[in-house]
């Protein structure tokens, strides 16, 4: 799995390559993983997207240091057993940054432990989608193996935009007990992000 990750990164890297763009952002590793909350019962899943920064803004008004209005969208699906059988949870977030400075960066969202639980949250999620935007629009996108059929990231985004509700649970870290860890390499997101 992690080779096709690879693989894919580097084709992707190669098509945004060939575009005339402000800045050099791309994804560089996505992690599925529990964390626990110290003297919490349940574990928290977190997703941590790492972005690189290769150059920043080029032109007159921009710093090559830093690239500026960079978004991470980040929709998935886990498979969850209940009663009736097989079902999936549909679960969307984004995070807004005003800048980027050049080098490694790790956006980073959250399930909370009532979500884990009650689904039993582990592992690479079902499926997922993660998109780099910023103002030149698309800079790089990821997406899991099972929507690599035709027609299932369509379906899949039409789930994700209907199941709109559960956007609430997926949170950035700044909106969990993790909010001050890992301060060296979590930028901070815009207020009002999600």
């Amino acid at each position: 799995m992690l080779e096709s990750l690879r693989i894919l990164l580097a084709s992707l890297a190669l098509l945004g390559g060939t575009a005339a763009i402000a800045s050099e952002v791309e994804i560089v590793r996505v992690d599925f993983d529990l964390e626990q909350q110290d003297g919490a019962r349940d574990p928290w899943y977190a997703i941590s997207v790492v972005l690189s920064v290769a150059e920043g803004e080029r032109g007159a008004e921009g710093n090559p240091r830093f690239a500026d209005d960079i978004t991470v969208s980040l929709a998935l699906a886990t498979e969850v057993n209940r009663g009736s059988g097989r079902a999936y949870e549909f679960y969307a977030a984004k995070a807004d940054y005003p800048s980027l400075e050049v080098g490694q960066h790790v956006a980073r969202f959250y399930l909370p432990p009532e979500i884990v639980k009650r689904d039993r949250v582990r592992g690479e999620p079902f499926a997922y989608e993660i998109e780099l935007l910023s103002r030149e629009g698309l800079k790089f996108a990821l997406v899991s193996p099972n929507l690599e059929r035709p027609g299932a990231l369509q379906s899949f985004r039409s789930q994700v935009a209907a199941g709109a509700a559960g956007s609430s649970e997926l949170r950035l870290q700044h909106q969990t007990p993790f909010a001050w860890l890992y301060p060296r390499n979590t930028p901070n997101p815009r207020l009002g992000s999600q």
